[in-house]
């Protein structure tokens, strides 16, 4: 048995469920619809970054034909997607990131109904077991709204790490693992967020519907969803991207709460837009404000992660240095400035910025998130920093891009 909570038979044959979706036809001209939606809109003000466009669309079309593929609310299973391009079970697996994914994230989707009754029964695979959100997303891809929220600093959990969610229609009275379904209800999406790659994975999930209704979904069902949710989103998803890549240069807006962006209500989080020449740096520098996780990331012009399992394209709160203060400074910019939180761009001239501040300490009066940004020259950057920042040489970088790709290759790990 796989040591591995993601590496599953039902993963496997959602995968393959999606892959052959997208060999119909009918979705197959959805795809040449989609293409076109995207060209006119990002075919110019993209033209630097033409040949990240293909495999952002393949990436686009898998992520919807995965929803769809693990859409049935009569036979959900707690399936992964979110990913870039891999291979396992033997075989190649299109990537599925969409709409800004995070490198820190394992999401998972379990297809929900209102009127169903449901039960997800967890246990941690590791020490320290990650904060997880579970949030209940409607039937709606103009916007998505969060019906309900389950956060799991706000959870019971059995002496050995082990939790049930119950799911369905009626109100929690005192249930703490309880989400409440709505008329609407479409499906919960999962994240569990890893801090520290080399240690911490994904709880193991498995997911029950009590009072089972009719037989499986039909493969034409799937498809016309599918179809559905590929063509709605794209205008969606342009808006999460355009809400970063449409924001002023290299000012990046204050933090706040997502929920009002189809995000985690608990969440505080800011994008911004970044345009760097060679000789150019942005300096960021923010707080921690009591958020038990924390990243940022940068995104190309599609919205989508830049090889961070390769290069310091995110941080994390574990993988981040502090300055001498306790305050946190990054310098974004296409070469190593010797600076332990450098933010790689991947030589991509325009990037989209995003940082969250999430899994806020209860009961403790926290510190509001903040973040101030400025723009100098690189060759400048030893008198612009400020004091007490953390460096790094030449070997350290190479053991932190080596901890990074080995913590990657862990969540596809087949044994």
């Amino acid at each position: 048995m796989s040591t591995n909570p993601l590496f599953t038979e039902a993963q496997r044959r959602i995968e393959d469920r999606a892959m052959a979706l997208l060999q119909r036809d009918d979705l197959k001209r959805v795809r040449g619809v989609v293409t076109l939606l995207w060209k006119n809109v990002a075919g110019w003000p993209a033209r630097d970054q033409a040949d990240r466009f293909d495999n952002m669309i393949d990436e686009y079309m898998f992520h919807h034909a995965f929803r769809a593929a693990n859409g049935d609310p009569n036979n959900p299973e707690a399936v992964r997607f979110m990913v870039p391009p891999h291979r396992w079970f033997g075989r190649d697996v299109p990537g599925s990131r969409w709409g800004g994914d995070s490198p820190d994230f394992v999401y998972r989707t379990i297809p929900v109904a209102h009127g169903g009754r449901y039960e997800i029964k967890g246990r941690p695979t590791c020490a320290e077991a990650p904060t997880v959100n579970y949030s209940l997303m409607a039937d709606n891809t103009a916007s998505p709204v969060t019906q309900t929220l389950l956060d799991s600093l706000d959870m019971e959990f059995e002496g050995d790490g082990s939790f049930t969610i119950t799911i369905d229609g009626t109100p929690a009275e005192g249930r703490r693992n309880h989400i409440q379904t709505k008329p609407g209800a479409d499906f919960i999406m999962v994240r569990d967020a890893l801090s520290d790659w080399l240690a911490q994975s994904a709880n193991d999930l498995t997911v029950t519907r009590l009072d089972p209704s009719g037989g499986p979904m039909r493969e034409d069902d799937m498809a016309r969803h599918c179809a559905r949710i590929a063509l709605d989103n794209v205008y969606y998803t342009y808006y999460c991207t355009q809400s970063g890549a449409g924001q002023p240069p290299n000012a990046i807006r204050p933090p706040m709460s997502s929920a009002a962006f189809g995000g985690m209500a608990t969440q505080a989080g800011t994008k911004g837009n970044l345009d760097l020449g060679e000789g150019d740096a942005l300096i960021v520098r923010s707080n921690a404000a009591g958020a038990q996780f924390r990243n940022l990331t940068l995104t190309d012009a599609f919205h989508m992660s830049i090889e961070y399992w390769k290069r310091t394209s995110s941080f994390n709160a574990r993988q981040m240095a502090a300055d001498e203060d306790g305050k946190f400074t990054f310098v974004v910019a296409h070469r190593d400035p010797g600076v332990h939180n450098w933010l790689d761009t991947g030589g991509l001239r325009r990037v989209i910025f995003g940082q969250r501040w999430q899994a806020f300490e209860r009961g403790e009066a926290n510190e509001d998130p903040w973040m101030e940004v400025r723009q100098v020259k690189f060759d400048a950057l030893d008198k612009e920093l400020p004091d007490g920042v953390k460096r790094i040489d030449a070997a350290g970088r190479r053991d932190q891009i080596a901890a990074r790709e080995a913590g990657f290759a862990r969540r596809f790990t087949e044994a």
